[in-house]
């Protein structure tokens, strides 16, 4: 490897830094400063503005979360965030999650079953109307077969008991983003 040629060096920030032509091109000179017959490197055009869009894998997956109490949702919420999934709503109830799910398509949907004014299980046949090929994840304190075969009736891809959201949740989102499904109880 041949020596750098060093061509000037500045103070910034109380840090010596050095310019090396061979490596990175030119550096400006000022007016009075004597020119030299350095070649030219070739370096790409920087005179329109590219941008880099990221690629669909490493998007962040939107999600909707709906539960009636708040400090549940914002469990939920915080797990999802810790894996850089994007929350775009919140829901109160299974009427508020319908009208959200039409406004925002969410990539997925993670619903209580027991809400109040329209539970779970009604509002994901609502949203299966007008979002049909969208993932539920069904989560409840119950357990039942019964529940589960209910869940499934209603097009749902995921079901977690309550007592096993922490340890499971990630897992089932996962599941359900690479279109598997995911029922644990």
């Amino acid at each position: 490897m041949k020596p750098h040629t060093y061509i000037e060096e500045c103070i910034a920030q109380n840090r010596q830094l050095r310019y090396f032509s061979d490596l990175m091109g030119e550096f400006p000179k000022s007016p009075n400063a004597p020119r030299t017959n350095l070649p030219k490197p070739n370096l790409p055009n920087f005179d329109s503005i590219h941008t880099v869009q990221p690629h669909p894998a490493s998007r962040a997956l939107r999600v909707l979360v709906a539960d009636d109490y708040e400090a549940v949702r914002m469990g939920l919420c915080a797990m999802l965030q810790s894996r850089q999934i994007e929350v775009c709503g919140q829901a109160k109830n299974g009427e508020e999650a319908v009208e959200k799910s039409r406004h925002l398509s969410p990539e997925l949907i993670i619903l209580d079953i027991s809400m109040p004014v329209l539970g779970g299980i009604e509002a994901a046949q609502q949203i299966r109307v007008f979002l049909p090929d969208v993932p539920i994840l069904f989560y409840s304190m119950h357990n039942t077969r019964e529940l589960i075969a209910i869940a499934k009736s209603v097009g749902a891809q995921g079901f977690v008991t309550k007592d096993q959201m922490a340890a499971r949740l990630l897992e089932a989102v996962d599941a359900l983003r690479n279109k598997k499904t995911f029922f644990s109880f």
